[in-house]
């Protein structure tokens, strides 16, 4: 199965309590996975303002110590030089 392309923003919540928060909502995300008992994942494509609203609507539960991290594409950066 192919992975999610998008970000990820870790919060102390659990997946079907993100998802009740997330309901009318839009931001870009794309997906909502369990990482663990009382933790979820939210992998989004939210950028500028969306980013900024989706952050504040789990401000009170971000897990500070998961930096928000991206999943490019495994065939991205092939055939590319610097």
């Amino acid at each position: 199965m192919n992975e999610i392309k998008g970000h990820r923003l870790y919060v102390k919540l659990g997946a079907s309590q993100v998802r009740r928060r997330l309901k009318g909502l839009g931001f870009g995300v794309r997906k909502v996975q369990s990482a663990g008992r009382g933790e979820a994942v939210i992998i989004h494509t939210a950028t500028g303002q969306h980013l900024r609203e989706l952050q504040s609507v789990f401000h009170d539960v971000l897990d500070r110590d998961k930096p928000e991290g991206s999943s490019p594409a495994p065939d991205e950066n092939k055939g590319t030089t610097v």
